[in-house]
């Protein structure tokens, strides 16, 4: 019986874990469903040193396998959004893999929180 309960309640906790996992990347939490055009940079190299565009696409490339999360800058608002993972322990950058560099439109959810901007990313496609 003892055994049984222990059980129970692992599972309990980890459905409970599970679901405020889940709730991360949804609504919510503040966020809002959102689709963004913009170029996806590496936010250290944009910020500290202005890189961008195609003859920094080496250096993001190599700077996200090293474990930075890719940034979405929307360059005619002037606003850079933090690529956000959407569950625990996953790669934010997952969709955004071959687009480095590149003009893309993200479908996702935004949130924006104390000036900063983020976005967990549901589906990217190429932009224009």
């Amino acid at each position: 019986m003892i055994r049984h309960l222990g059980f129970l309640t692992a599972l309990i906790v980890g459905a409970f874990l599970l679901t405020n996992t889940l709730s991360l990347a949804g609504e919510a939490v503040g966020g809002k469903k959102m689709t963004i055009t913009g170029r996806v940079v590496d936010p250290a190299c944009y910020i500290h040193m202005g890189l961008k565009g195609e003859s920094h696409k080496q250096c993001a490339t190599a700077c996200a396998k090293a474990g930075q999360a890719f940034g979405i800058l929307d360059e005619k608002a002037g606003v850079l959004y933090q690529v956000l993972e959407g569950a625990i322990a996953t790669d934010p950058n997952k969709l955004l893999w071959g687009h480095e560099e590149e003009i893309v439109t993200v479908k996702g959810i935004v949130f924006h929180k104390d000036g900063m901007h983020a976005i967990v990313a549901q589906e990217v496609t190429k932009g224009s």
